[in-house]
């Protein structure tokens, strides 16, 4: 069905959503199915491009309905109760979601970030719900630390870029002042990556995993301060080495660097929470959007699809990958 062609009757983008997330769940079945989603996923991606979906801020003054889609969607750091909801909407932090008009009161995907007057390694510390609120206008630094889509049917329409671009013009506008545009994101296979070393190469790389069983590395600094000396360079070099075909193994950096941005640094017990030690070992990565340099690096990436990186995070890399090849 040609773009001009799109139905619009007010549910027929929701409807399109939904059947596209059944096809894709029963694709596995039917392989049939697998060229109608297809079609199905061309007719979303023309809806959008016809009519761009609209960006919204989340306030605490937002519906229930919209609210309540928040936290069941949130799919980085769990809004674990109404408090932590309502610190995360404050005035130095933000959640901005983009909206259709056929589909007004269901947001198709949302980022949060903090306003900080550094840039932020440590997730625990935008995610306290008793961190002191700071005055936007004391900040420089946006640090966005979780992407969320609301709709399992619109997966590979290319909505969460369109959100990052929308939410950096829509800061720089409101809130000039600002300096750097960064994330601090989650290492999502890097430990799943490790216990593959593991079961492949034996020795050091077993001992490594099984260190990561026992907290103690978590409590003793000594015995910390050698599991951080093993494990930075060989996340650095996951990050920038590890693939998937001819892009990276890791989802996260494969959307951002696909997005624009720079791979920045990665961060030793950057996320202590049980989700982050059990799929980043504790790591979070920075990843910086420099809106004078997001094209460029998208279309190099689309190109070669070779990893943006900090050059000292590049040399603690190379050192890594000759010891993993």
């Amino acid at each position: 069905m040609a773009a001009k062609a799109w139905p619009h009757a007010p549910r027929s983008l929701s409807n399109l959503v939904r059947t596209r997330a059944a096809l894709l769940r029963g694709s596995a079945r039917h392989s049939s199915w697998t060229a109608i989603e297809g079609r199905v996923a061309d007719l979303l991606r023309a809806h959008f491009v016809a009519a761009p979906p609209a960006l919204r801020r989340i306030e605490s003054s937002a519906s229930a309905a919209i609210l309540n889609q928040i936290i069941h969607y949130e799919a980085v750091h769990e809004i674990q109760d109404l408090r932590d909801l309502w610190r995360r909407l404050e005035t130095d932090r933000r959640c901005y979601a983009l909206f259709s008009a056929s589909m007004p009161d269901e947001p198709l995907v949302f980022i949060e970030l903090a306003l900080t007057s550094r840039a932020v390694t440590d997730v625990g510390i935008i995610l306290d719900p008793d961190a002191p609120v700071v005055d936007p206008d004391g900040c420089t630094h946006a640090m966005f630390y979780s992407i969320s889509s609301c709709h399992e049917g619109l997966r590979g329409v290319p909505l969460g870029g369109l959100l990052i671009r929308r939410v950096l013009d829509q800061l720089q506008r409101e809130l000039p002042h600002l300096r750097t545009f960064a994330t601090v994101s989650p290492v999502p296979g890097f430990r799943a990556w490790l216990s593959d070393l593991a079961r492949s190469r034996g020795g050091e790389f077993s001992q490594i995993v099984a260190s990561l069983d026992d907290s103690t590395w978590l409590r003793d600094p000594e015995v910390g301060a050698r599991a951080k000396s093993v494990l930075l360079p060989l996340c650095a070099s996951y990050l920038v080495h590890a693939k998937r075909g001819n892009e990276p193994l890791d989802a996260v950096a494969r959307f951002h660097l696909g997005n624009g941005a720079r791979l920045d640094g990665v961060n030793w017990l950057g996320d202590r929470s049980a989700a982050g030690l059990a799929r980043s070992a504790g790591f979070t990565a920075n990843y910086v959007y420099e809106p004078s340099e997001i094209d460029s690096n998208h279309t190099l990436y689309r190109q070669t699809h070779v990893v943006c990186a900090a050059q000292q995070l590049a040399v603690l890399a190379h050192g890594a990958a000759v010891h993993v090849a």
